[in-house]
Order: C-alpha cells, then sequence, then structure tokens
C-alpha cells in the first residue's frame, strides 16, 4: 500500500511539472504575440511602406521554438518513458547471460522432437522476459529476469542432451508454458494497480517466482546427471590403473585437523 500511494505521488509530481510546464511556455507564447504586435503596429504607423518589425523579434522567435521543443516533443522523445525502457533494457541485459560460442553459433539438433521444443521454449522465454521488464516492482523484476535465466540454463542443457525427450517435453509443457502465463498475468495486473489482485500477486512474489525458480535449477541438474555418472566412471578407471589413487582421493576428502593454537611465552 505504502508503495502505491509512493508511486501515485510521483505521478502527480510529474502531472503537476507537465503543467507548470505548458503554463509556463502559453505565458512565453502569449508575451511573444503581444510584443509582436506591438511591434507591428509601431512599424505601420512610424514607416508603413517597410515592414522592419519581425527583425527584433527574430532571436525572440528563435527561443520560443527552442521552449516549445522542450515542453512538447523533447519530454515525449526522451522524457521518463523512454529513460524507464532504456533502464529495464540495461537490467536485462546485465540479467542475461552473454551467450557463449557453442550458442553464438548455428545449432543443428540431433532430432526434430527437440529442435521444436527448443524452439518454441525459446519463443515462451523471450515472451517471458519481455513481460518480466514491465513488472513495476525491481525485487520482484529481477526475481523474473532471474527466473528466465534459470529456463534458459535448462533450455541450453537440452539443447545439448538430445536424449532427454520426456524431460525435456515435460519442462516446455508442465513449467515453462505455466511460468510464462503466471510473469504475463503478474506484468499486466501489477501495471494496473488492481487493488483485489493483490493477495494473489504477493503470492506469485512469494512463493511461485521462487519454487519455479528452484524447480529450474532441479531440472538442470537432472539433464546434467549422465554427465556427472560418465565423470564417476571415469575416476572409478583411474582409481584401477593409477595406484593409490583411492587413497589420496579419500585423504583429501577426510576432515583436516585443527591446527593447534601457539603458546606466546
Amino acid at each position: 500500500m505504502a508503495e502505491e500511494q509512493a508511486t501515485f505521488k510521483t505521478a502527480e509530481q510529474r502531472a503537476r511539472a507537465e503543467a507548470k510546464r505548458m503554463r509556463e511556455f502559453m505565458t512565453h507564447l502569449g508575451t511573444f504575440v503581444a510584443v509582436g504586435l506591438f511591434f507591428l503596429i509601431l512599424n505601420l504607423v512610424t514607416d508603413p511602406h517597410s515592414l522592419w518589425f519581425f527583425w527584433p523579434m527574430l532571436p525572440w522567435a528563435v527561443g520560443l521554438v527552442i521552449h516549445g521543443w522542450k515542453v512538447f516533443w523533447n519530454d515525449r522523445l526522451f522524457g521518463d518513458a523512454w529513460e524507464e525502457r532504456r533502464v529495464q533494457t540495461r537490467l536485462g541485459r546485465e540479467q542475461t547471460p552473454a551467450p557463449t560460442l557453442k550458442q553464438a553459433m548455428p545449432h543443428v539438433a540431433t532430432t526434430p522432437e527437440i529442435g521444436e521444443i527448443t524452439h518454441q521454449g525459446a519463443v515462451l522465454i523471450d515472451g517471458m522476459r519481455a513481460n518480466a521488464r514491465q513488472i513495476p516492482k525491481p525485487a520482484v523484476r529481477q526475481q523474473a529476469l532471474a527466473l528466465c535465466a534459470s529456463a534458459d540454463r535448462v533450455l541450453s542443457a537440452i539443447d545439448e542432451n538430445p536424449d532427454e525427450v520426456t524431460l525435456a517435453r515435460d519442462f516446455l509443457d508442465r513449467y515453462l508454458a505455466p511460468a510464462n502465463k503466471i510473469v504475463d498475468d503478474y506484468a499486466r495486473l501489477a501495471t494496473r494497480h488492481v487493488a483485489s489482485a493483490e493477495p494473489t500477486l504477493t503470492q506469485v512474489e512469494q512463493h511461485d517466482l521462487p519454487q519455479l525458480t528452484a524447480k529450474f535449477d532441479e531440472l538442470y541438474d537432472r539433464l546434467h546427471r549422465g554427465s556427472l555418472i560418465d565423470l564417476q566412471a571415469a575416476r572409478e578407471m583411474l582409481s584401477i590403473d593409477i595406484p593409490g589413487w583411492r587413497d589420496d582421493d579419500e585423504a583429501a576428502s577426510l576432515p583436516q585437523p585443527a591446527p593447534k593454537p601457539s603458546v606466546t611465552r
């Protein structure tokens, strides 16, 4: 409630500032017209055959145009909305990990089904990230962008493990599609400040987003379980071929005794 009041107060302050700038410009314009009419009448009375009244008004007209630009166009092109879009874009870039060389290169899926899953998943993640950037609360926006980053990691792992078709399909249908829907609905309701939606939005913030992120991380670990088994098998082979390998490994895993404190005499 306090955050909504602060947001409303900020919006009211911006509206008042815009009205003040408009009033100042209209006052400036009225003064310009009045002085211009004075010079025009003076010109017609003193020397009607030679029009010179616009010469002293020309520098002022330039200043008036600049004033009008700042009031009517500058704020629209480079105002608060433009600044907010730049901030959101920057935050999104910082949250999104830089693509690796493998990700940057075109990839041919091992199976058509995995290729379709990764394509659909990439579309859903892009949409979810775009919606996450519209969330007004910074902390929740960071949560949603972190969820997108976790989803990217899972999709990359699916691409590297084309045999996990069942797990990939579960990720797409059971988790990613609902997560995209949740972030979409949350962003739309949060930006509209619907009072009756506050309890549900709080549940999304405190329960849904953390749970989804944890689930995506769990799926990421499951997709690498085969690599972990291969690593353990390779280490077992080394323990057979290299004498003392297992002893060194077990010794490294044992807790080391704490050093004895030195006694100062």
